[in-house]
């Protein structure tokens, strides 16, 4: 994606850009304005042969298509495209009223997994292991937010007694000591899941843990599945309906999410 990100970088730098659109009919006339995913596709392959056009839509931008892309990884990511298809534009729409971030918010409604495609036989186990209400925890042992993200699964824990939560470890590429420490608690759970998630709270805090080795390749199976749904970043929360949330999330968020339909 790297290519294709400095290629959109270049066309978003053209001053001519900002008021392209803009002088069009109406600026705002959807109705008028329209594009197939296969056109979308050849115009964007001009660029970047690999990338692929999943679903369009209409940004909150007047003027500008919303298109769903995957790279020849199935990464998927957005980008906009001006009703005249001559400019494109990478980054984040924000809205600044609401102050969030209208293209991660688009991302995370698009993005669900089969939740029985995942294999939780590494995973730490958190709550009633014969709980009704399943939620998977993509997590580093040495990143802060998953730390804070975990203190608040405990509240709800202790809240809601079918929830059952599967931490799925792995080390992030930035965090060079969070591969071995994910083996080590790992090979722990297969002893004592008590003891090896007081391991992860250890590291979570900055504490030393003990090294083991297991002989086994618990941490990198768990990363490869990860990367395989898309999910490079931690913490990452599937929820039962498959719908991932990107980072960390108080527990009345999380409350909301899972009495949602």
């Amino acid at each position: 994606m790297k290519k294709i990100i400095l290629l959109f970088l270049l066309f978003f730098s053209i001053a001519k850009f900002s008021f392209a659109f803009s002088k069009m009919e109406g600026g705002d006339c959807k109705s008028c304005h329209k594009i197939t995913k296969e056109e979308a596709t050849k115009i964007l392959n001009q660029l970047d042969p690999n990338i692929k056009v999943e679903k369009i839509g209409y940004s909150e931008v007047s003027g500008v298509f919303e298109l769903f892309v995957k790279d020849n990884k199935s990464k998927m990511g957005i980008v906009y495209l001006d009703f005249s298809k001559k400019y494109l534009i990478i980054g984040n729409v924000i809205d600044i009223a609401g102050k969030k971030s209208l293209t991660e918010s688009a991302l995370e409604e698009q993005r669900q997994i089969d939740v029985s495609k995942i294999s939780v036989k590494d995973a730490l186990i958190m709550g009633n292991k014969n709980g009704t209400k399943k939620v998977y925890v993509f997590s580093d042992p040495e990143c802060p937010y998953c730390f804070k993200l975990h203190q608040e699964l405990e509240k709800l824990i202790k809240e809601d007694k079918q929830l059952l939560v599967y931490i799925i470890l792995f080390g992030l590429d930035i965090h060079p000591n969070a591969q071995w420490k994910s083996e080590s608690i790992i090979c722990k759970s297969k002893e004592n899941m008590e003891e090896a998630i007081k391991m992860l709270e250890n590291s979570y805090e900055g504490k030393e843990i003990q090294k083991i080795n297991c002989g086994k390749n618990y941490a990198d199976s768990n990363k490869k599945q990860a990367n395989s749904f898309g999910i490079s970043g931690t913490p990452a929360i599937v929820l039962p309906n498959g719908k991932v949330i990107s980072g960390y999330r108080t527990k009345d968020d999380l409350k909301k999410m899972l009495n949602s339909k």
